[in-house]
C-alpha cells in the first residue's frame, strides 16, 4: 500500500473506527495517493492526469476527495471548492476584466493560466455539474489555460462526463470540452450501496454539510453543533454586490 499522505490518513480513520472498511473508497484513496506522490516529484508545469470521480449520491466519493485535499503536501498549491462557487468566482473575474478600460479580446485562457501559476496548481471540485449555457460556453477556453499551465483537476460528480450539460442549449459546442476532460482526467466510477450522508453518528459525520432523513435528527445535530448558542438571521454579501439572506446562523464571538 502506498505511503502517500492520503493513505496514511485513510488508515488512521479506519483504525480509529471513524470510517468503516470499503473497497471502493480504498481503491480511490490509492489512486489519489499516486497522484499526490506524482505532484511532489513533477515539475510545476508538467502535464499530469487528474481524476474525475462520478457515482450515485452517498457513496463516500466526496469524503475521500476531502481527504485528498486535506492531505496534499504543503509545497503543492491547491484549492478545494464547490464547482458552482468556482464558476461564480470566474464570472466575477471575467466581469472585472471586461469592465476595465482598454479591454480587448477573450481573457478566459489568461484567467485559467494565472489561476494555476499564481494561486492553485491542483483544483479540487465538489459536485461538478453544468446546467447553465453561460457556464458551458466558458469552460473549454478556461480549462485550456488551466491545463496548459500544468493545472490538475480532481472532481466529484453524480454524472459521467458524457452526461454533463445533457439536453442543454447549443450542447454540440460543449462536447469538445467533454472530450478534452476525458483525455486530461482518469474517469473513475465510484460504486457503493450505503448512503454515507445518512450516517448520523459522531464518528462518521465530520463534514460541514450534513443531510438528514428525519427532522428530529436534524434538530438534534443542530443543537449539538451550535452548543446551544442562539440562532439569528443574517445577510451575507456575495458576488457582484448581491446579498444572500440566511434564515438562522450562529455569529462567532468577537
Amino acid at each position: 500500500m502506498s505511503r502517500a499522505p492520503i493513505i496514511q490518513a485513510y488508515k488512521a480513520l479506519l483504525e480509529s473506527q471513524k470510517l468503516t472498511p470499503n473497497k471502493a473508497q480504498a481503491a480511490l484513496a490509492e489512486r489519489l495517493g499516486l497522484l499526490q506522490t506524482t505532484l511532489v516529484t513533477s515539475e510545476k508545469d508538467e502535464e499530469l492526469k487528474g481524476v474525475y470521480i462520478y457515482g450515485s449520491v452517498g457513496t463516500g466519493k466526496s469524503r475521500i476527495a476531502d481527504l485528498f485535499s486535506n492531505t496534499i503536501p504543503r509545497e503543492v498549491s491547491h484549492r478545494r471548492v464547490h464547482f458552482h462557487e468556482f464558476l461564480m468566482d470566474i464570472h466575477t473575474r471575467l466581469h472585472r476584466l471586461r469592465s476595465q478600460s482598454g479591454y480587448q479580446g477573450d481573457p478566459l485562457f489568461g484567467i485559467g493560466t494565472e489561476l494555476v501559476k499564481r494561486e492553485s496548481r491542483v483544483l479540487c471540485f465538489d459536485e461538478f455539474q453544468v446546467s447553465d449555457i453561460a457556464d458551458a460556453m466558458i469552460l473549454k477556453r478556461l480549462f485550456a489555460g488551466i491545463w496548459q499551465a500544468g493545472g490538475v483537476m480532481v472532481a466529484t460528480s453524480n454524472r459521467h462526463p458524457e452526461n454533463l450539460y445533457e439536453r442543454g442549449l447549443n450542447r454540440p459546442l460543449f462536447v469538445p470540452f467533454i472530450k478534452e476532460l476525458q483525455q486530461r482526467c482518469d474517469v473513475w466510477h465510484m460504486e457503493g450501496q450505503l448512503d454515507y450522508r445518512l450516517r448520523t453518528s459522531g464518528k462518521e459525520d465530520e463534514r460541514d454539510t450534513v443531510f438528514f432523513a428525519e427532522q428530529d435528527a436534524f434538530e438534534a445535530s443542530l443543537q449539538e453543533s451550535t452548543k446551544g448558542e442562539p440562532l439569528i438571521p443574517t445577510i451575507i454579501k456575495v458576488m457582484m454586490g448581491r446579498e444572500l439572506a440566511v434564515h438562522a446562523c450562529v455569529v462567532p464571538a468577537g
